[in-house]
């Protein structure tokens, strides 16, 4: 639980409410770090909110009362079932600026709440896949592009602030996500820092010279982190996090 442990804590210190549900392994890790900090976490409950779900965890949900806040979609009395576990991870994805997935199963109510996020925009991160069927969530949603991959907190810290800006209007320091399309977004591989320059349809990258649509298209960055330029559209869209809210570099360069 290491990894729960070290991310919750650096969203907690700078300044983001952990939110997850007091599930065993990584969700009450994450409460239990981020209340380490002194912040303040909110506990997503799959039943009514006159007791705590696992039973064994009523504990640990006194202690974030102490701080924070519990909530629910169910009415006092109402025990946990597949159902409420099911639409309790559907209302903590609505919740949150953006999803972390550290570790799941495929199919489990963590990808629930990791499919939510995809449905609603929200930028979803995964730690790497570790080849272990318990990460075979994030496998399946790296694979497909689903989440951005980030292997330690820094990247974590700074996806609460993505927004979608138009590719004309990237700045130079700006970290970029994902294309985002009508049916979702499209993460990269590599979230890379753009350097909006001059698109040259003659440049001799191999790339810029594909370029045959008509309109305005900007250069986002010149080699870095691929071989080649990177030309886009100005219109199209990106999800990015502006370089004013990008307090410590995320990424190296």
């Amino acid at each position: 639980m290491t990894c729960a442990h070290d991310f919750a804590t650096a969203l907690a210190k700078a300044g983001h409410t952990v939110t997850a549900t007091l599930a065993y392994g990584v969700d009450s890790t994450a409460h239990q770090a981020a209340a380490g900090t002194g912040r303040a976490t909110l506990a997503v409950l799959p039943r009514g909110l006159d007791g705590s779900h696992p039973h064994a965890h009523a504990p640990l949900l006194r202690s974030i009362l102490d701080n924070g806040a519990a909530v629910s979609l169910y009415r006092p009395g109402t025990p946990a079932s597949g159902a409420t576990l099911k639409a309790s991870a559907v209302l903590l994805a609505a919740l949150a600026r953006a999803v972390i997935l550290i570790e799941a199963l495929d199919h489990t109510e963590a990808m629930h709440t990791a499919g939510t996020a995809v449905d609603l925009r929200r930028p979803l991160l995964a730690a790497p896949a570790t080849g272990d069927v318990r990460s075979s969530g994030n496998a399946r949603l790296l694979d497909g592009q689903l989440a951005v991959n980030s292997p330690e907190p820094r990247l974590s810290v700074a996806l609460p602030h993505a927004c979608v800006a138009r590719a004309g209007d990237v700045a130079d320091g700006d970290l970029l996500l994902a294309a985002v399309w009508e049916q979702g977004a499209d993460y990269f591989a590599a979230p890379y820092i753009a350097h909006p320059a001059p698109f040259d349809p003659s440049c001799g990258c191999g790339v810029c010279c594909l370029v045959t649509e008509p309109g305005e298209v900007v250069v986002l960055s010149q080699g870095d982190p691929w071989a080649s330029c990177d030309p886009w559209p100005a219109d199209d869209l990106l999800l990015i996090v502006s370089a004013q809210r990008l307090a410590d570099r995320p990424l190296e360069e």
